[in-house]
């Protein structure tokens, strides 16, 4: 078996994982959509009150355990850190969905 065809069959067995890692994204990708169109709906014209609720959980994603299960220790802190990251997307990109509604 030469490379070509160790590749060929990598790339056939990696093909179903990379297939569901993209539905995955796109479900997810969604989802961050839908909550954000739910969140600036709620909180239109109310953007102290959701700048206050996401400096809450953010504060709680850098205080509170992280449950991962059998990782280390590095693990769980680079998830929090992952985690931080999203959230303060979803800030940034409600935020603006909420200063545009309200200015309307």
């Amino acid at each position: 078996m030469d490379k070509e065809d160790v590749m060929v069959l990598l790339e056939a067995n990696l093909q179903p994982l990379w297939d569901e890692q993209f539905e995955q994204s796109a479900r997810i990708t969604t989802v961050r959509f839908l909550l954000e169109d739910l969140f600036a709906d709620k909180y239109s014209d109310r953007l102290p009150e959701f700048t206050a609720r996401m400096e809450r959980l953010l504060e709680m994603t850098r205080t509170a355990p992280v449950k991962g299960g059998p990782v280390g220790t590095e693990q769980l802190r680079e998830m929090q850190v992952r985690v931080a990251t999203h959230l303060e997307r979803f800030r940034g990109e409600t935020e603006r969905k909420i200063v545009a509604r309200s200015s309307k």
